[in-house]
């Protein structure tokens, strides 16, 4: 029979840590004359010592061990049977605790709560069922500037999406979160996506290839390579939260942040035993496999997580000149973390992360200036490979309960090949290769401070990128490659950086919020050519450049009631100048681009905290902005040639109608124009945006039944946007991309504990639209109809 395991009242310090082995003699000794009743004198103390407040540093271990350990350390008696709580792990406790309170936090999530048997004494019981609560929305944490903050206390316009919402929406890749996000465009391939009008590589047509990014994407604090965010959709197997964020990051991530950042944080190591695994098929050929194991290596110090996930599909698009699929997919991502906690005050995260990326074109062919809806007809089988490692050590020392020292240190290797038809069409033999690699390396060491009226924090970044470039145009003579054109880039840029952030409550309900950065940058050039045909018309180069910036923003906020909060925000973003990277041009140095952008902000709870509404209304002035124009020759170049606007308005709003039933609903409106922009003599002030579409709505919802059985749905409408591609005669011209609106559908039936069937339909009703209207021979189209399914079992 189960005995009672009650923990004496004890006189240590709080600060000490109890001995395993003490611990265990005294809660063997209090069972050996186990009672509830108090020495009078103690009793008499109960009441004291129930209200007093004490400092604690209990580390994570089994909960039985936790409650006993809090128990003696407070003062108070408790008994409970400890099978109860077998196999229970607790975080352990820290901070100033009255002793009901650290009892909540510690039990919170047990199952269990406090029982108070009077004179001192307690035991364990579980809660009476509760009465079927009026449902409020989940808290959410937004991490992505560099320590958390509830989300209706962020100014920053950012879509969050948990791992809740994630599985509500049936979302499957970053992807599918960008196309139901109003401010964010993207097509399915990828390879386009941008932020409030702004492409993830900018307006100068580098492309990829590029080091200098408009918007940052960083998975488990890793800056990813360009090449991987606009190749790889961002599958999000194990995914923990997703952070969209709007506008300007510069002043918080640095140099590549001037039209927003994409946060994604994957799950962490926890020291309760999880096993699942996923198995997935669909339509075109959809195939995968998804396993996560998690559990403890050492009880209560160190545990591990392995999260694995492979899909393979053939795609939609087919080459008829090949008679073969056009854009067949295979990815393999591979995650491990390790997760150490050798002291109260240390946590160590350790993570590896190995992605293989594998796709065709994303392009169909044009006739009679329209789609070939789904074919292509090319003499070569495009192709484009990535394989990426990753690494990243996050170290955490919680100093007090008040400052903790973090220290963030990434690692990125990406090797990129592809095959590309040079002139697009079947008649001649011309192949683009090209070999990239790509090498990232970055450490950051911050200090976090964190006070009821005061949160802020300071520090040091340096980061290393490195670009290995081999770029080859080979002409297919009787079935051998001929080079024609070689170019052999090498690329170094280093960047340094000192930040801080300061948010002061300087009145009851009024904030203040500043932030500094200065950025250095570095940026090493060199490129060579091999030209046996005479193709190359520049010559080799080295080049060198740098920069130095300050990046400030400054806020305001005021809390009109508890759950009503206004803002307003001034912030300077900025993107790092460089050095052509486009093969055959001058190769030529341009300087950063900057943005002023003032933000209104607005955010609302009501019903209870059953709704949750978002307002951010914006305008951005941009100058010495980064495009391609062209020289006294005649080649095109990246120059600082043109100024701009842009202004808008992004709505959210989430409602728990029932504990059953959700629903969201999203809009943006984005108002675009070149103010100053001539390119090769045509005068292109006035226009707007390349892909900005003018208005982006969204609705969706969710309902659980209660036989288990979940639904939900999304309908997304994006007004039409255009293309600026240069025609025959050299001239600029807007080619016109379709509104579309998309209906996408979900559903996770529960089988018992354990198993869940999950399916999908993505554009149920099969429309047909143009996404990247790029040129006469080939262009970009959304995906068909997709649809699949999904069971997954957990151990």
């Amino acid at each position: 029979m189960s005995q009672p395991h009650p923990a004496a009242a004890g006189g240590r310090p709080a600060r000490l840590r109890a001995h395993p082995h003490a611990l265990a003699l005294a809660v063997h000794l209090a069972l050996a004359g186990a009672v509830l009743a108090l020495p009078p004198r103690a009793a008499a103390q109960a009441p004291e010592a129930a209200t007093a407040r004490q400092t604690y540093a209990i580390p994570a271990a089994p909960l039985g061990d936790v409650l006993a350990q809090f128990a003696a350390l407070s003062g108070v008696r408790l008994a409970f049977d400890p099978a109860l709580v077998a196999g229970m792990q607790s975080g352990g406790l820290h901070g100033s605790h009255a002793v009901r309170e650290g009892f909540a936090r510690i039990l919170a999530g047990s199952g269990f709560e406090l029982a108070d048997l009077g004179g001192g004494a307690y035991s364990l019981r579980k809660p009476p069922p509760p009465p079927v609560p009026e449902s409020t929305l989940p808290a959410v944490t937004v991490t992505g500037e560099k320590f958390a903050r509830p989300l209706e206390q962020t100014l920053s316009s950012v879509a969050v999406s948990t791992a809740r919402d994630l599985a509500e929406h049936g979302d499957q890749t970053v992807t599918d979160v960008m196309m139901r996000t109003p401010g964010v465009y993207s097509q399915s391939g990828n390879q386009n996506w941008g932020i409030r009008g702004v492409p993830v590589s900018g307006f100068d047509e580098q492309g990829a290839g590029t080091m200098n990014g408009a918007v940052t994407v960083f998975v488990d604090g890793a800056a990813q390579p360009h090449r991987l965010v606009t190749l790889s959709p961002l599958n999000l197997w194990d995914a923990e939260q997703l952070e969209i964020f709007r506008g300007a990051q510069s002043t918080t991530q640095g140099r590549n942040s001037l039209a927003g950042a994409v946060v994604l944080k994957t799950k962490d190591p926890t020291f309760r035993p999880e096993f699942a695994v996923q198995a997935n098929a669909g339509r075109f050929g959809e195939r995968g496999a998804s396993a996560v194991a998690n559990g403890a290596l050492v009880d209560g110090t160190v545990a591990a997580r392995l999260a694995v996930d492979y899909q393979t599909t053939d795609g939609y698009i087919r080459n008829e000149t090949l008679g073969e699929d056009a854009n067949p997919q295979r990815a393999l991502n591979a995650r491990g973390k390790v997760l150490v906690q050798p002291t109260d005050r240390l946590n160590v995260l350790l993570t590896l992360a190995r992605t293989e990326h594998r796709q065709g074109s994303q392009a169909v062919a044009v006739a009679d200036g329209r789609p070939r809806y789904f074919s292509l007809f090319l003499n070569t089988a495009e192709k484009q490979e990535l394989d990426q490692d990753t690494g990243v050590a996050q170290i955490d020392y919680f100093l007090s309960d008040a400052w903790t020292l973090t220290s963030l240190t990434t690692g990125t290797s990406a090797d990129y090949r592809s095959v590309l038809d040079f002139d697009q069409g079947a008649e001649r033999e011309r192949e683009a290769i090209r070999k990239h690699r790509q090498q990232l390396a970055s450490q950051e060491l911050r200090l976090s401070y964190e006070a009821e009226r005061l949160t802020g924090f300071v520090g040091a970044y340096y980061g290393r990128h490195t670009n290995d470039i081999d770029d080859r145009l080979n002409l297919r003579i009787g079935g051998v490659d001929d080079p024609a054109l070689i170019a052999n880039g090498d690329v170094r840029i280093h960047n340094t950086a000192v930040f801080g952030e300061a948010n002061w409550e300087f009145v009851e309900r009024w904030q203040l919020t500043g932030g500094l950065r200065y950025d250095h940058e570095r940026n090493e050039t060199a490129f060579d050519y091999v030209d046996p045909l005479g193709l190359a018309t520049v010559p080799n180069i080295r080049a060198k450049t740098s920069f130095d910036e300050w990046l400030p923003k400054l806020g305001l906020s005021h809390a009109l009631s508890d759950d009503q909060l206004v803002g307003l925000m001034w912030k300077r973003g900025y993107r790092g100048g460089g050095i052509d990277l486009s093969t055959n041009t001058a190769h030529r140095p341009y300087d950063p681009e900057y943005t002023s952008t003032w933000e209104l902000s607005w955010r609302g709870a009501w019903l209870g905290k059953r709704l949750r509404t978002s307002a951010n209304l914006f305008h951005t002035d941009w100058k010495d902005q980064q495009v391609e124009v062209a020289d006294e020759d005649g080649i095109a170049t990246v120059a600082n040639a043109a100024r701009a606007r842009m202004r808008g308005l992004e709505l959210a709003a989430d409602y728990r109608v029932t504990p059953a039933l959700q629903v969201n609903a999203g809009a943006a409106y984005l108002d675009t124009k070149y103010r100053d922009f001539v390119f090769d003599g045509q005068d292109l002030s006035g226009q707007k945006f390349p892909f900005a579409a003018k208005y982006k709505l969204t609705v969706g919802g969710s309902y659980t039944f209660g036989n288990g059985l979940q639904v939900g749905g999304d309908i997304v409408h994006q007004s039409d946007s255009a293309t600026l591609a240069t025609n025959d005669d050299g001239r600029v011209v807007e080619r016109p991309n379709d509104r579309v609106t998309l209906v996408n559908l979900s559903a996770t039936y529960r089988i018992g504990k354990a198993l869940s069937l999950s399916g999908y339909v993505k554009n149920l009703f099969d429309e047909r639209y143009i996404v990247n209207n790029q040129g006469d021979d080939t262009l970009d189209v959304g995906a068909p109809r997709t649809l699949g399914a999904s069971l997954r079992y957990d151990f």
